[in-house]
């Protein structure tokens, strides 16, 4: 009986304990706030400071939309049992270092709508189990590269609407669980290469409303996780891939709305096979290019209104592809260019008639390529049998009446303003077969006036042209004779051969008689038969073909003048006349 009645007592005391432990703690309440179970709400309460008889047991606590300037150090170290946090809507501008210290189970920590200008570096480091931090909507201009170091758990991190300018390298490095990143509504221009080290698991970026001007797609490599992407009215005028490097199998959403996009990358759509929704419009684009048109294939939904459209031909390829696309269009296309389109809207200016893409039997086609040299081939058009020769020395063109060439030409659809391209690529070839035809027959006329009139071409390239040498009387001096000399005579003869069978030398246009000087001692009879014994001559031609000719030991020679030279003295010309 003793044990049972001890037994009883002791149920007893536990019971009394345990309703003293539940009582203490719903007297723990505030004044100011009101509790439920283990929450308690102090929100909208006009509070300049936080209270202070939290019971410990809480696990819920809001403090929002009040007059908070600060939170103090330490301040929430008695509730150890905190799991989340709501601060928001305040005017809190200070956070002290040892703000959150004794909060380790703390979970979600809500900051956002404040006046927070800066953070001290370590102030999250307690929360090791922090799931969810908000300081949106605040004044943050900056933040250290060890700002969230610790946070290994971290899920999603809210920075929006700050007025941060750049992004410390490697910031994010620790926060390897995080799955949403919300840096939009900011100042941030650049985003360096190793910015967002570390979030392999990150699904969710958001970098819209800032201030970019250039999108390289080959800085994000280390997001292979992400599934949504937003841009948009930031200051994008290109996006790019610089090379294929690695493919974004994960992407399905990019939001490049309301930017200033004018240029697409060749491989930026490449990178992005498994893309399904797409929004480009409120941007500069005039024309997608095909490259872009064919990786688009997965697509799901697409977004292009509010872009300034071309709708000449190059937008005839989009309008084809729309056509096709079996997917979710948002809004619709006006046209920008040309003047006469412009407001109309894409599909009304495409089935109008009004000269947008023609179907392709009415485009002139190229049948073959002039060559440059030689030979002839043609242009011919699909919509008439006219053609047009190209030949070596001339560029016609043969039409057998002016109406039947109005006539021929009325199917092509040659307009600047369509953006007919190949108009324009037969008239650069037209003009450049007409232009090297140009050159090779003003070649060619030099070359046959140079050949039969050679001396006047000359005299068109020197116009100063040079003079004959004078005539002045040539000091040789003696040779002795040699056993390989013949006479005189024969000597004569070789040289006059030599000068006849040469012809007259050409300088500058002039012809310039070649004078043969011979200063010899004779010691043959037939040499002195000729001139006498010891003398020398001199003999000049013209170099002509009808010059006399002077008959000697049966051969024959040609002068015009014969001096006979004495001990260098000129003593007597011979003159044929």
């Amino acid at each position: 009986m003793g044990k049972c009645g001890a037994g009883r007592w002791t149920c007893s005391m536990t019971r009394w304990l345990l309703l003293l432990v539940l009582h203490s703690a719903k007297c723990a309440c505030p004044e100011e706030c009101r509790c439920e179970e283990r929450i308690v709400f102090c929100e909208s309460r006009a509070l300049r400071e936080i209270p202070l008889n939290i019971s410990a047991g809480t696990h819920g606590l809001s403090l929002r939309y009040n007059s908070l300037k600060t939170v103090p150090q330490g301040q929430f170290a008695g509730v150890q049992q905190l799991t989340w946090l709501y601060l928001d809507h305040n005017n809190i501008q200070d956070v002290t270092a040892g703000a959150f210290q004794g909060t380790r189970r703390l979970k979600e920590l809500i900051l956002s709508s404040n006046k927070i200008t800066q953070l001290p570096v370590g102030v999250f480091h307690p929360l090791v189990n922090l799931r969810k931090l908000d300081l949106s909507y605040n004044q943050l201009e900056a933040l250290a590269a060890a700002q969230f170091n610790g946070l290994r758990k971290l899920q999603a991190l809210n920075l929006r609407s700050n007025q941060l300018r750049t992004l410390p390298v490697r910031i994010f490095q620790e926060c390897r669980a995080l799955e949403v990143l919300d840096l939009g509504y900011n100042r941030v221009r650049v985003l360096a290469r190793n910015v967002f080290t570390g979030l392999g698991r990150l699904m969710q970026l958001h970098l819209e409303h800032n201030h970019y001007n250039k999108i390289n797609l080959a800085h994000f490599p280390r997001l292979s996780n992400l599934r949504t992407f937003y841009l948009q009215w930031n200051r994008i005028t290109m996006i790019t891939m610089e090379r294929l490097s690695w493919t974004w199998h994960s992407l399905h959403t990019l939001d490049l709305s309301g930017n200033e996009l004018k240029i697409i990358g060749p491989l930026v759509f490449e990178s992005l096979p498994n893309l399904r929704n797409l929004r480009l419009d409120s941007n500069r684009l005039s024309s997608i290019p095909s490259y872009v048109l064919s990786a688009w294939r997965n697509l799901v939904s697409i977004s292009l209104p509010g872009n300034p459209w071309d709708c000449g031909r190059n937008v005839c390829a989009l309008a084809e592809w729309l056509q096709e696309f079996g997917g979710r269009q948002d809004g619709d296309l006006l046209c920008g260019a040309p003047e006469h389109l412009q407001g109309q809207s894409l599909t009304e200016a495409i089935s109008s008639g009004q000269g947008v893409c023609l179907p392709a039997a009415a485009s002139p086609s190229l049948t073959s390529l002039p060559p440059l040299f030689g030979g002839f081939s043609t242009f011919q058009s699909e919509t008439n049998n006219d053609t047009i020769y190209f030949g070596e020395e001339s560029l016609s063109t043969s039409f057998t009446s002016p109406e039947e060439l109005v006539t021929s030409t009325a199917g092509w659809d040659i307009n600047a303003e369509d953006g007919n391209e190949q108009a324009s690529l037969y008239k650069i070839l037209a003009g450049s077969v007409a232009l090297v035809l140009s050159v090779l027959i003003i070649l060619l006329v030099v070359y046959v006036t140079w050949k039969r009139y050679p001396a006047s071409l000359g005299e068109q390239l020197h116009p100063g042209g040079v003079q004959e040498p004078s005539r002045r009387p040539q000091h040789h001096r003696r040779h002795s004779p040699q056993p390989k000399e013949k006479t005189a005579v024969g000597a004569l003869g070789r040289r006059n051969r030599k000068a006849e069978s040469k012809g007259s030398h050409q300088t500058d246009g002039l012809v310039i008689a070649q004078e043969y000087y011979v200063d010899y001692k004779s010691s043959e009879p037939e040499t002195g038969e000729l001139l006498g014994n010891g003398s020398a001559y001199m003999l000049q031609s013209g170099g002509t073909r009808d010059c006399p000719v002077f008959h000697s030991k049966g051969n024959s020679y040609c002068f015009e003048k014969l001096y006979v030279i004495r001990n260098h003295n000129i003593i007597s010309i011979f003159h044929p006349e």
